[in-house]
């Protein structure tokens, strides 16, 4: 994903991208997408040498329920600033990620990366199905929300088991 400097009208300039299931930016995606995920982004020049581009992710991805592993449809919604500034430019360490530093003289800026990364941050890392979910029975296996089970719980930790041997074995 490029935007073209070179379309910049009275320093401004629009640009729509959609990424479709297996664009390559997605390479990596921890989430399923099933439909193109829209992005709208506006770049401006504030000043010489520098440009501000603002972005809008829109869609959905699909995740496993960290509880029971159903899969839970995910929005992505998120909006975000990046700053491009040429190299040449006084170039102090600013700590700040969403300086990105391009070729003097650049007519394109490869947004990817960026857009990227905005991607992996704004997926919900912990998607849960509901908040009462119950999850997955560790013994049997059974999605509790579906199936009761009658399993039962062991409730020691096992790291105590080797002591408790010892103790009841008269070892103490």
């Amino acid at each position: 994903m490029r935007l073209d400097l070179n379309r910049l009208v009275g320093g401004r300039l629009r640009q729509t991208f959609s990424i479709a299931p297996g664009d390559p930016v997605l390479g990596g995606y921890p989430a399923e997408v099933r439909e193109p995920i829209a992005l709208e982004v506006e770049l401006v020049q504030p000043s010489h040498g520098t440009y501000v581009m603002t972005g809008e992710i829109r869609g959905t991805a699909i995740e496993p329920c960290r509880r029971c592993l159903t899969q839970v449809e995910v929005d992505i919604d998120d909006r975000f600033r990046v700053i491009y500034q040429h190299g040449g430019r006084s170039e102090q360490d600013t700590g700040d990620e969403s300086i990105v530093t391009i070729e003097p003289g650049a007519d394109r800026i490869d947004i990817t990366d960026q857009v990227r990364d905005r991607l992996f941050v704004e997926t919900e890392p912990y998607a849960v199905c509901m908040e009462q979910c119950r999850g997955i029975c560790p013994v049997c296996g059974v999605n509790r929300n579906r199936t009761t089970c009658e399993c039962e719980m062991e409730t020691s930790e096992s790291r105590w088991h080797a002591l408790e041997a010892l103790r009841r074995s008269g070892g103490e």
